[in-house]
């Protein structure tokens, strides 16, 4: 696909708001009968899936009211060696996102202008992802701090290209989903026929 129509330059700040995730104290702790769900790293795939049949469950540790996803929104990793952004693709009850994350949210001003799952797209692809390696702080736990995300350049076709482009990036995440998925029941079929032949094999040497 060729992109030959305009192209507005805009950063990320222009386009979204940047919030940091909810202020936990400390590690957030299961509690099987809390209140609210929360998104942490470990929920979004190394393909930039949100993953949401396993949320944690727990109870609010601040004083401040959560921000609650919303279908549309965007979510951003800010620490380790991956910064991957993360489409919320429908609507959560109660359930918000870990300091670590960065909650991104379309302006009103910009909702005809932007489609956030194109958003998200751009931000996960190699331009972007060089500027996070140029920009990002720490040896060990690598980050990114709000202005430099905020700084982020966006380049911004018009909208019936990010829609394009945003429906061939959802197909994409579903094919390769199901392609790791295939990888990895082919793998325990060769681990299963390799733990059988070990045992078959021990077996023989004792009747021997």
């Amino acid at each position: 696909m060729s992109v030959q129509k305009t192209v507005t330059s805009v950063t990320l700040n222009d386009c979204v708001t940047i919030q940091a995730g909810y202020p936990f104290r400390g590690a957030i702790r299961a509690i099987p009968s809390g209140s609210v769900k929360a998104v942490q790293a470990k929920d979004i795939s190394a393909l930039g899936e949100l993953i949401t049949d396993d949320l944690i469950t727990t109870d609010l540790t601040g004083k401040r009211d959560a921000d609650w996803l919303k279908q549309g929104d965007v979510l951003f990793s800010a620490k380790g060696s991956k910064h991957l952004a993360s489409y919320v693709n429908k609507q959560l009850e109660r359930t918000t996102c870990a300091p670590s994350l960065f909650l991104l949210r379309v302006k009103p001003q910009w909702q005809e202008k932007v489609n956030p799952q194109f958003l998200t797209w751009q931000l996960n692809q190699a331009p972007v992802q060089t500027y996070f390696k140029r920009s990002a702080e720490g040896s060990f736990q690598i980050s990114i701090r709000k202005p430099v995300l905020a700084a982020t350049p966006i380049a911004l076709p018009d909208i019936e290209t990010q829609n394009t482009i945003a429906k061939l990036y959802e197909a994409s995440i579903k094919e390769n989903a199901l392609l790791h998925k295939l990888i990895n029941n082919r793998q325990q079929q060769l681990n299963a026929i390799a733990s059988d032949l070990i045992q078959n094999s021990n077996e023989l040497k004792q009747t021997n």
